[in-house]
């Protein structure tokens, strides 16, 4: 098996972005941040490499994810995620997986990751696979991406009962990132 390297961007991570704030009160960054080092941490136990994106350069969301995209080229990575949560109403329920629609290697890596992640929460609500185009949200991170690319959205911040058992279950959470993402690779 080839080594392999994977990037671990935590979402909102340029200057003044912090994302939404969950019921708790914690910006999405400031969630996802410890999540993605524990990612990392579980993927280079695997034999794999990673490295961990949580400072983007750019001052708009475009910017950003320009600067993101030639650096995730720059390194030469087999794939990326963008670690993220929901948020709508407080009623709002369940995790998805936003890949872009016509890269075929960016739905196994999605349904991989999806399906790591419905063995480790089953009782948590599947929203599906969203096949993602340049006029949706998070386009421009999986379109501009050479390799490769999801957006994960596990659970919605907005919604306290959800917030609080992934806040109880941080391990949890890094691990299913982190076995969806091993078994993406040993695929390849």
């Amino acid at each position: 098996m080839t080594k392999k390297l994977v990037a671990i961007c935590v979402g909102h991570s340029r200057a003044g972005d912090k994302g939404a704030v969950n019921s708790e009160g914690v910006s999405e960054w400031a969630f996802n941040q410890p999540i993605a080092q524990r990612v990392c941490e579980l993927i280079q136990e695997s034999g794999h490499s990673t490295v961990l994106v949580d400072h983007y350069e750019g001052q708009s969301y475009s910017s950003a994810m320009l600067w993101l995209a030639k650096r995730l080229k720059e390194l030469t990575v087999d794939a990326a995620i963008e670690l993220h949560f929901n948020s709508a109403g407080p009623m709002a329920t369940g995790y998805e997986f936003l890949h872009w629609f016509c890269s075929p290697r960016g739905l196994t890596l999605a349904s991989k990751v999806s399906t790591s992640f419905a063995k480790a929460f089953p009782e948590q609500r599947n929203r599906g696979l969203k096949s993602i185009n340049a006029a949706d949200r998070g386009g421009l991170f999986l379109r501009k991406s050479h390799c490769p690319a999801l957006i994960c959205e596990p659970f919605f911040g907005s919604n306290a009962k959800d917030t609080a058992f992934f806040s109880a279950h941080r391990e949890e959470l890094a691990r299913a990132y982190a076995n969806g993402l091993v078994n993406w690779l040993v695929a390849q």
